[in-house]
């Protein structure tokens, strides 16, 4: 909306006339005859069309005194310039005015021109204030932020400077239990706390960014500085008590080494420091490293090259097969990913899948996956073979993907394959995720035939509230639960219980990352049914898979 209107304050009807008559030919007037009725207005309008107000300070129900208390406690008027017109040549109401942010006087002799020139600096000063400033919080907002920081960089000789990339911790939340009044007196006291703890220092600038995230360039004189003026900024909004609520930030700090450097770069640098601190208890301030700018040049490496691998089937579906400990046999497999690049280089899964679960590519990948798995099974069924199932992995991502049941029962469907055929795998951190989420999805994968395995059991610590309450049917354990701690059996015992456990359930147990001879026999004499590992079979490309599988069934 256009600010196109003057509000006109006075009780006297003369004065509101002379002063909309020098007004009326550049902008709409308003008239008000007392604070009261102009308070109404602007609530009414919300501010946004008002380009000024001027303001007679003696009138009945509420004087402008009263008119400027209330004012001043809207944040969304902070921009709308007030200036008096007055008679009188007063010192004490003057500074009492300007105390409450007033912008400018006017006599009330009515210089026509002088009345007019004021009224305009005033709104011109009020458009650059508010292309500069953060209308929240008053402080720099983005663009106004890099300007004067490029400036003190250009400025700097000797010095050292440090930049500091601060938000606050589950900001969103905070909004969302407390209502967005209670989250902007946040970014205020943020904003506040910021100034108090820089103004220890000589030279600095200071911004909101967006959102809840702040920033800052300070002149330093060792690089734990910067760490130490987050430090000091966290223990101040920590402090704020009336939301009953744990509050704390996360900071990225970079050191500046190249000035030329372009302040957004900079800033880029800092989020990378930042991004090490989420989601790390007690690890909220990080100061930036050249390995982690390798690593997320690594990463973007990654997402950049993800869709052309996709594209042209770069990735490469291998299997791993699973042997029944009754006879060594193999029993199906777990279908596992692998990327092969055009040049023979393979990438470790180790190192995308985690940025692709990140970036939620990994959606993508699963069904593609999926995709060549029940290829496979459908080439079988064709061919008049009864293959044994298939185990596919499913992200926590795609729980949360709408499309994810649809897609997987579309998938199956569209190969004809029975769904008794895909195993589908969840490792047992999906399950600490939102309850019915999960619920929902294990009940309608199940209505639809499929089998659910519980990958990595034991790893986390809701394993039996999730045996009790979800229905699953087959758990996987990793050997590696065994290899902590000191060797004393009581790993083993565990392990004996857990299969005594799911015996009682009607549930098979399949043990991964066996390696050892003796880890079989064990595993055999405490009742395991089925066993994963590089002691039988490492992952293998499909053909050697399809021939192991055939010869096991002759």
């Amino acid at each position: 909306m256009k600010k196109n209107k003057i509000l006109i304050v006075d009780d006297n009807k003369l004065n509101r006339q002379s002063l909309a008559d020098i007004f009326r030919k550049a902008y709409q007037i308003v008239e008000s005859e007392d604070g009261k009725k102009a308070l109404e207005y602007l609530k009414k309008d919300k501010g946004l069309s008002v380009a000024a107000i001027i303001l007679d300070l003696i009138m009945p129900v509420m004087d402008g005194f009263a008119f400027l208390e209330e004012f001043k406690k809207h944040s969304e008027y902070k921009y709308i310039p007030i200036v008096i017109a007055t008679t009188e040549d007063n010192v004490e109401n003057e500074k009492r005015c300007l105390e409450y942010g007033v912008w400018d006087f006017i006599p009330k002799s009515f210089h026509r021109e002088i009345i007019w020139f004021r009224v305009m600096n005033a709104i011109k000063r009020s458009k650059q204030h508010f292309l500069e400033y953060d209308s929240l919080t008053g402080i720099y907002n983005r663009q106004m932020f890099y300007q004067k920081t490029r400036e003190m960089l250009d400025d700097s000789k000797d010095e050292t400077f440090a930049f500091i990339r601060l938000d606050i911790d589950r900001f969103k939340m905070i909004n969302s239990f407390y209502g967005a009044a209670e989250g902007d007196r946040l970014l205020r006291c943020m904003a506040h706390n910021i100034c108090g703890v820089l103004s220890a220092y000589k030279t600095y600038t200071y911004g909101r960014l967006n959102s809840d995230v702040f920033g800052i360039c300070v002149a330093v004189e060792k690089e734990q500085d910067a760490l130490l003026i987050a430090q000091k900024i966290r223990e101040q909004v920590k402090k704020n008590g009336e939301l009953r609520c744990y509050l704390e930030t996360s900071a990225g700090c970079y050191i500046i080494r190249d000035k030329e450097m372009e302040v957004s770069a900079i800033y880029e640098h800092a989020v990378i420091a930042a991004q090490e601190c989420k989601g790390q208890y007690m690890h909220h301030e990080a100061l930036y490293t050249e390995q982690m700018g390798k690593e997320m040049q690594r990463e973007q490496q990654i997402i950049n090259e993800m869709d052309t691998a996709l594209e042209e089937k770069q990735f490469v579906v291998y299997f791993q097969p699973k042997y029944e400990l009754d006879g060594y046999t193999p029993r199906g497999a777990e279908a596992l990913v692998r990327w092969k690049k055009p040049d023979g280089t393979m990438v470790s899964p180790g190192e995308f899948i985690p940025v692709f679960e990140k970036n939620g590519f990994i959606i993508k990948l699963d069904y593609y996956v999926w995709d060549q798995v029940c290829q496979l099974i459908a080439t079988a069924l064709r061919a008049g073979r009864k293959p044994d199932p298939i185990s596919v992995n499913v992200s926590r991502v795609n729980l949360y993907n709408p499309n994810f049941l649809e897609s997987l029962v579309n998938l199956v469907e569209k190969y004809r394959i029975p769904p008794e055929y895909l195993h589908l795998e969840l490792t047992e951190s999906v399950f600490s995720d939102t309850e019915n989420v999960i619920l929902n999805a294990v009940n309608y994968l199940h209505k639809a035939g499929f089998t659910i395995l519980m990958d990595d059991f034991g790893s986390g610590y809701s394993s039996l509230n999730v045996l009790k309450d979800i229905d699953l049917d087959v758990l996987k354990i990793d050997m590696k639960f065994l290899s902590k701690g000191k060797d004393d059996g009581r790993g083993e015992k565990i392990l004996a219980a857990v299969i005594q456990m799911a015996k009682a359930l009607d549930m098979p147990v399949i043990a991964e990352g066996v390696e050892e001879k003796k880890q079989v026999q064990m595993l055999k004499r405490l009742g395991c049914n089925y066993i994963q590992g590089y002691y039988f079979a490492k992952p293998m490309p499909q053909e050697d898979y399809e021939r192991l599988a055939r010869k096991s069934h002759e």
